[in-house]
């Protein structure tokens, strides 16, 4: 093909995705919470658990994984729209409260 460059990179679904969340968490309990976090969305959707927790959500995904250097958990967000990103925020918003009573702040 002819196309450009910038012609084939229009035609690729574009993502929204926000930079890496943190979330406090002692370093005893972090690599517990994120297992039992994999565990609890594993029941409703495909979680790979190659480095942390990458919970696949219809529209886009959720990762959640213990700092290797701070007592922490990182997450990260991408989706297909501002409106699913949202939608997946919320979801573990909700279930780091009442699973592990953590809170994560926009």
């Amino acid at each position: 093909g002819d196309e450009k460059l910038s012609q084939l990179l229009d035609k690729l679904p574009k993502y929204v995705v926000t930079p890496e969340y943190r979330v406090d968490c002692p370093d005893d309990k972090k690599f517990e919470v994120v297992e039992m976090l994999a565990e609890y969305f594993a029941r409703d959707h495909e979680v790979i658990t190659v480095d942390g927790a990458r919970v696949k959500i219809d529209g886009g995904w959720g990762l959640v994984r213990a700092s290797n250097t701070q007592p922490a958990l990182g997450l990260r967000f991408e989706a297909v729209t501002q409106e699913k990103l949202d939608e997946i925020f919320d979801l573990f918003q909700a279930t780091l409260k009442t699973e592990a009573g953590l809170y994560l702040a926009r």
